[in-house]
């Protein structure tokens, strides 16, 4: 998994992806952050789901994907339109990793209301079904077999209730 928000440019991501497939490296998958972690703002940060869209166009073999985006600021309709329009292009070579959102640096300079913990996990589990439903309609619109993307949720209602202010 490469941290792509610490500065690392499209060439960089090309010549990745394309020494990956060259050595047999099955998967490149990155983070989805807008801003670096540390306090390097000169690093900048493509966006997660363009740049594994344009790596899906110019890659043959490599599972693309992230670690995690954040259900908690990318609306997840538009979230599900662009994974599938990258697994689209890719034929079939996108996963989809959902998390909650931690950064607060991401949330305040994007102005998204970070929440507490409870807050942001509640927030995927509401975006976690309609992310789901919205990429069962959109796969039925792509006249390619992406029955890559499933749902696969580390979340259940057990952990939930465990934190305070969920469930």
């Amino acid at each position: 998994m490469i941290e792509g928000q610490e500065g690392v440019s499209w060439e960089d991501w090309l010549a990745l992806a394309k020494a990956c497939e060259a050595h047999g490296v099955p998967a490149l998958f990155r983070s989805d952050h807008y801003l670096n972690l540390g306090d390097n703002p000169e690093r900048g940060s493509l966006d997660a789901w363009a740049t594994i869209s344009a790596l899906a166009a110019v890659t043959t073999t490599l599972r693309l994907g992230t670690l995690v985006s954040p259900a908690t600021f990318r609306h997840p309709s538009v979230l599900a339109k662009a994974v599938t329009t990258a697994d689209h292009i890719s034929g079939g070579r996108i996963e989809l990793g959902m998390g909650a959102g931690w950064f607060q640096k991401d949330f305040d300079e994007y102005v998204y209301d970070f929440g507490g913990v409870g807050t942001r996990l509640n927030g995927l589990e509401a975006a976690l079904p309609r992310i789901e439903q919205r990429l069962g309609k959109l796969k039925s619109l792509i006249p390619q077999n992406t029955d890559t993307l499933h749902r696969r949720s580390g979340i259940r209602p057990e952990h939930l209730a465990e934190l305070p202010g969920v469930g």
